[in-house]
């Protein structure tokens, strides 16, 4: 089996690796664009293998194997990981380029679906959830716009349940209040580990998933993100809403560093974070649901976006190319 190695990546041509797994060169389609609203990853090409992340549709993958109905892929965060073919949309190079380049609408509605037709009695496509992509159409209806799934399969969208994505790109607002107005609204959302969408998040899922809704591109893992933007105190008269903090075993003499969890400061002496379930935690034990850890460290992310400590903003790398 390959050892998958998890790495900072930040364009497109960095994390698209090309080492074959067998003997025999796989010959398939060479790209594909995710085409659910969101697909799973796993370590091997088998329901029972772990999940290890999520890619939301619009995403351009590298399909690098074959086996069965599985398909090995290079996603953006994650290189050797399979998902099943039907999630997927499968092209050639001209392609991958075109769909980058096709103007897109994004999904601001946090759970949405696609139409048949441009009537709510018309039959479903399929779901469509907070930060999908789909291509735009050139029809519209009173309330309607016509959407063209990664397939090329022509549908309807609610209109106020998506946005231009370029202009949603330039009203991204990188600030605390946006954050904890982002996370507020995730409360109470199930943990799954590898979980990076909107229906169930890991922890670092979680804190991806409510920066980049801010604009702001932070790594997969939480052993990456330690690692990005400034390192603060853990000083409740220092720390600021929106830094995050993370867990784990320190490292000791012949053992590295082991980070296993990170959350997000809340203010007023809480941290906000995905823990079974998204939930408030005080860090103090005469609060409510009192988090009894100390943290490995304290990393701030606002006033360090593309300032070359590991954190991109969404104009400078869409997270989905």
């Amino acid at each position: 089996m390959v050892l998958r190695i998890p790495t900072l990546l930040g364009v497109l041509g960095a994390f698209f690796l090309t080492a074959p797994l067998r003997a025999q060169a796989y010959e398939g389609p060479q790209w594909a664009v995710v085409n659910s609203s969101s697909c799973f990853l796993r370590l091997a090409p088998d329901y029972e293998s772990g999940n290890e992340t999520q890619c939301l549709m619009g995403t351009v993958l590298r399909v690098k194997d074959a086996e069965r109905y599985w398909r090995q892929v290079d996603a953006p965060d994650y290189p050797y990981v399979w998902t099943t073919e039907m999630n997927l949309a499968f092209t050639d190079e001209a392609g991958k380029d075109a769909w980058i380049a096709a103007p897109k609408y994004i999904c601001v509605a946090e759970y949405a679906h696609l139409f048949t037709e441009p009537s709510a009695l018309a039959g479903r496509v399929c779901d469509f959830t907070m930060a999908d992509l789909v291509r735009k159409g050139t029809e519209s209806r009173p309330g309607w716009v016509q959407v063209f799934l990664p397939s090329g399969r022509a549908c309807w969208a609610r209109a106020y349940d998506v946005m231009d994505f370029d202009e949603w790109v330039r009203t991204r607002e990188a600030s605390e209040e946006s954050l904890l107005a982002t996370a507020r609204k995730l409360l109470g959302t199930p943990y799954m580990w590898g979980g990076a969408s909107i229906k169930h998040f890991d922890c670092s899922g979680f804190t991806q998933f409510v920066y980049r809704q801010a604009g702001i591109v932070l790594p997969r893992n939480a052993r990456e993100q330690i690692f990005t933007g400034e390192e603060i105190p853990y000083d409740f008269a220092q720390m600021r809403p929106g830094d995050l903090l993370f867990y784990g075993t320190p490292a000791s003499p012949g053992r590295r560093m082991v980070v296993s969890h990170v959350a997000m400061y809340f203010g007023d002496r809480k941290i906000i974070h995905s823990s079974q379930l998204v939930r408030i935690s005080s860090l103090t034990p005469d609060g409510e649901d009192f988090y009894d850890r100390q943290p490995l460290a304290v990393r701030r992310i606002l006033g360090h976006v593309d300032d070359g400590s590991g954190i991109r903003s969404v104009a400078a790398r869409p997270w989905f190319f």
